[in-house]
């Protein structure tokens, strides 16, 4: 949808009649007011989200997002999690909340978003009373029965009925012409693009409708998801983002070129000061400062909506950039694109063009100074979970000992976790780093992924670098 250039591709001609009269009643269909039944339901599933949902699944992905199990534990961890969090006790990650890693994307997007998804799904398809209590159940089912798919107990509400429309085969509008490649913005081979605002904004049905969606079906964001486009000989990756977690927000400022941001055009004045604010701070971070960003108004054509003169004429601090309005999603327009979507864009690319070159190597040195904190962070990470590993051989900080195991059971775990058949092969410093460990099975482990790492990305230690770092672990505890 986006490739077009909407200023060279406009037809010259006067509008066809089919055109004129699909134009004629568009503007009838602004001059309604909203469906009352529409709006109830909207607004009751806003208040259901906010008080019974939001709640209980914000503290569960922040609690996954620090323990990280794998695939085949995350059920039961989450099961336990909000087990315990029926019972009235909330369970503390075992290591303290840091800032996301990049490394946590993948994790967010391929194993918690299916999950959460799912029940997220389930809880406003049935609305419980108890969310708690239902997710329990829910996630026992899936426990069970091995799938995402646990009988319900009873039908998801039945929509209202859609409002009529004219039907399509008489307004279809002319097919447009491919655009010209001269044309187009000069862009890098590869870019990243931030979908940035509050919930329920339209950001993903934004997303949808420029692959050619014309009234799409969403769902809340978990996490993020990623979707590339192309445009001529560039690709062009939009990270959608959870609106329910812009905490999160900043650890894809370094690799992003700018950002569109979507607002809600009709909504209260309450949450607009409150959008305008959060996009404020937002474009105010230093990784994200001067960075060429689209504010995209959507739902523009209700009586209640926003002018992009009267947002300015409010917020003059949102001249520097562009603010455009378009209707996101087709089902609130005839189940028809928008046309100001391609004009939007097409404005939003050129004014990001001519800065290519600077935020190419803007882009390339916030992503090195990004990679060099998070290995720092992980590090740090590490070096806390070995040193309560240690406290657990030792006794001592307040834990018991936990998970120690004989002097010849230990040293064959360890050799075992390297990928020996058995202890005896280990080189000559293994037994004393087994005993330095205190024969703790978690201390093991991490000594096992340091000199034989998995993953080729990962440094491999030595094992006098080994000894120094346990060595050095172990005055940390015994200090307290």
């Amino acid at each position: 949808l986006f490739l077009v250039d909407m200023e060279t591709s406009r037809p010259k001609t006067a509008p066809s009649g089919r055109m004129q009269q699909l134009r004629a009643l568009r503007a009838q269909r602004r001059t309604k007011q909203p469906s009352l039944a529409k709006d109830k339901i909207i607004q009751d599933t806003h208040t259901y989200m906010n008080t019974e949902v939001d709640p209980v699944m914000s503290g569960a992905i922040t609690y996954m997002l620090i323990e990280r199990p794998g695939p085949e534990t995350m059920l039961q961890v989450l099961l336990e999690y909000f087990t315990q969090l029926a019972a009235g006790v909330t369970l503390t990650p075992h290591a303290p909340p840091t800032k996301t890693p990049s490394t946590a994307r993948l994790y967010m997007a391929k194993q918690m978003s299916p999950v959460f998804t799912h029940l997220m799904n389930l809880v406003l398809a049935l609305r419980p009373e108890d969310v708690k209590a239902y997710l329990v159940t829910a996630l026992a089912a899936m426990i069970e029965s091995g799938d995402f798919e646990p009988a319900t107990s009873a039908p998801p509400p039945a929509s209202p009925a859609p409002e009529p429309s004219v039907p399509e085969t008489e307004l279809e509008p002319e097919a447009k012409p491919e655009p010209d490649p001269a044309t187009l913005p000069k862009l890098p081979a590869a870019l990243t693009i931030l979908t940035l605002g509050s919930e329920s904004s339209g950001k993903t049905s934004f997303l949808k409708s420029i692959q050619g969606d014309a009234a799409p079906k969403t769902q809340p964001t978990v996490g993020f998801t990623p979707v590339t486009l192309g445009m001529g000989d560039s690709k062009i990756t939009f990270f959608d983002l959870s609106g329910g977690m812009p905490e999160l927000w900043s650890e894809y400022y370094a690799e992003s070129y700018g950002c569109i941001y979507v607002i809600n055009a009709s909504t209260s004045d309450m949450q607009f000061s409150a959008d305008i604010k959060l996009f404020t701070e937002t474009v105010s971070s230093p990784k994200m400062l001067g960075k060429p960003c689209l504010v995209l108004l959507s739902h523009p054509d209700l009586p209640s909506s926003r002018t992009p003169e009267e947002v300015l004429d409010d917020f003059p601090a949102l001249e520097s950039h562009l603010v455009l309005p378009a209707i996101c999603n087709g089902k609130f327009n005839d189940n028809v694109l928008d046309p100001r979507l391609d004009s939007a864009l097409s404005a939003y690319f050129k004014v990001l063009s001519p800065l290519c070159d600077e935020l190419d190597a803007r882009v390339l040195g916030d992503k090195e100074e990004q990679k060099k904190k998070d290995e720092e962070e992980k590090l740090a990470k590490d070096r806390r979970v070995m040193k309560k590993s240690l406290s657990k051989a030792l006794g001592m900080n307040g834990y018991e000992v936990t998970d120690v195991f004989s002097k010849e059971d230990g040293e064959e775990f360890l050799a075992q976790e390297i990928g020996f058949m058995k202890a005896e092969e280990l080189p000559a410093e293994g037994p004393g780093v087994a005993e330095m460990c205190g024969y703790q099975k978690i201390a093991l482990m991490l000594v096992a992924g340091m000199v034989a790492p998995v993953s080729k990305k990962k440094r491999k230690w030595t094992w006098d670098e080994v000894e120094e770092y346990l060595k050095g672990c172990r005055e940390e505890v015994e200090r307290g």
